[in-house]
């Protein structure tokens, strides 16, 4: 089990995983085809329209495969979370250092989090129109909230005396941003950055549904106005999927660069 920890994979999810494809073929007998399609069919829809479908290009859909929305959907996220990613690490690290910004940002941010992205999604799509970047700037907007939020509480968890030792010892600002405030934030700055990303995925894709000419989204709507119950769940698994594996390989990576934490300790205040 620790080596599963080690590399970032959860064999719990997994198993999650399995459980709950064992409860659609349950489920599959007693419920009309009408309304859960058989995981096999599903299968074969997700194969057969994944590069070309001839009913997607008779929609006038600009993405005429599972394949190029994907494209298209993680283009956009993978921009929002970076983008947005920076500006809320930026600041929330800021914030952390400065109790008079914090007091002045903080209601503002939170309160801002709060507003549904159904709500603020046709403000977004007044002011920046419906090509993508109305999308990237709604979820970059979620993602720069929550790690402003991850980012301003590991800074404020560090525990003082490694600061306090820092000056004693003549560390410059520099000098304590890049081998002490950095490097303690980061275990918790990724996590927040695995949160954000795991949410952008949804995001995207109501983003894309209410207004983008593109994307998973889009082509989700349009097959849900033909009411194809398979092409549908083909392409919210696709999208599940993807959502996964990026987040596989994003566990990966920063289990390798946090690597250096076991056996060192905690840099944060103890609980």
């Amino acid at each position: 089990m620790k080596s599963f920890k080690r590399w970032g994979f959860d064999p719990f999810g997994l198993l999650g995983m399995v459980l709950l494809i064992g409860l659609w073929f349950a489920l599959v007998p007693l419920v009309p085809r009408s309304a859960l399609p058989t995981p096999w069919g599903v299968a074969t829809t997700a194969v057969q329209k994944f590069f070309y479908n001839k009913t997607f290009a008779f929609y006038g859909l600009a993405d005429v495969g599972y394949f190029s929305a994907l494209v298209y959907t993680v283009q956009n996220v993978l921009m929002a979370t970076i983008g947005g990613g920076i500006v809320g690490i930026l600041a929330g690290l800021v914030t952390a250092r400065s109790k008079l910004v914090r007091a002045v940002c903080d209601p503002i941010v939170l309160t801002l989090g709060t507003v549904p992205i159904l709500i603020a999604s046709p403000f977004l799509l007044l002011w920046l129109g419906t090509d993508r970047m109305s999308a990237v700037a709604m979820v970059g907007f979620y993602a720069a909230v929550t790690l402003y939020t991850y980012a301003q509480r590991a800074a404020i968890n560090l525990n003082p005396v490694y600061e306090s030792a820092a000056r004693t010892y003549g560390a410059s600002r520099g000098a304590m941003l890049r081998d002490l405030l950095l490097p303690g934030t980061l275990p918790e700055i990724l996590g927040g950055v695995r949160i954000a990303l795991a949410g952008a995925w949804g995001l995207e894709a109501i983003a894309e549904l209410l207004g983008a000419q593109r994307g998973i989204g889009k082509l989700i709507e349009s097959i849900t106005g033909a009411s194809d119950v398979e092409s549908l769940f083909a392409a919210l698994i696709l999208l599940g999927i993807t959502a996964v594996l990026f987040d596989v390989v994003v566990a990966f990576g920063f289990a390798r660069l946090t690597r250096w934490r076991g056996g060192r300790g905690s840099l944060t205040n103890p609980r």
